[in-house]
């Protein structure tokens, strides 16, 4: 899918060569027909080939995966989602420094949100 969203569309063949360490062209061809069959993939012919086009924007797919993601192991819990992941790999300073910039960000706009509310 990441390469089918970076290039907007592409046929097996490109996909099977952007892929680093591919698996067969035919495990390739086989994937674009499980992610057609659920609904992830559209294609149309061009000439001899097939050119496979994803369905949702990035965006969407993003949002969807996340939700799938909360709800399968952190029971629907973002905060434990986001306190697992912080735990999970070393953050430098400034990674620190953007999730708390990003951390005020989101209070003021939640606070902001409520004064209008009240």
């Amino acid at each position: 899918m990441d390469v089918l969203y970076s290039a907007g569309q592409a046929t097996a063949s490109d996909i099977h060569q952007r892929i680093p360490d591919s698996p067969s062209y035919s495990a390739v061809r086989a994937l674009l027909k499980k992610l057609m069959d659920k609904g992830h993939v559209v294609h149309h012919r061009d000439g001899p080939r097939y050119v496979y086009t994803p369905v949702l924007p990035k965006d969407d797919a993003q949002k969807g995966a996340v939700s799938r993601l909360l709800d399968t192991f952190f029971s629907g819990s973002a905060k434990d989602a986001v306190v697992n992941l912080l735990g999970s790999k070393p953050l430098t300073g400034d990674d620190i420094d953007e999730i708390e910039e990003a951390l005020k960000r989101l209070r003021s706009t939640r606070s902001t949100k409520g004064k209008r509310n009240a």
